[in-house]
């Protein structure tokens, strides 16, 4: 039954080095405007805002490869007909 329990939850539990959590702790407790109230919600922001990043950074890795190929032949064109 407690595997059934486990499955059903949305969340898992991650673990983070003492002096991290302690730190961001402090940083939390000393700049109430920030807006966080804990130390997971802090986490999970900087997490959703990493991932996205990546996530960005693959998109932008395609696309622009294939961008600068197509562009590099609009410019030969480009120069081509200004000879």
């Amino acid at each position: 039954m407690k595997r059934q329990k486990a499955q059903n939850n949305k969340y898992s539990t991650i673990s983070i080095p003492k002096e991290l959590h302690e730190e961001i702790e402090e940083l939390i407790t000393k700049n109430p405007g920030l807006g966080y109230t804990s130390v997971a919600e802090l986490c999970k922001e900087a997490i959703r805002l990493r991932l996205s990043e990546i996530k960005m950074e693959k998109q932008e890795s395609y696309v622009s490869q294939r961008e600068v190929e197509e562009l590099l032949e609009m410019i030969e064109k480009n120069l081509r007909k200004r000879k």
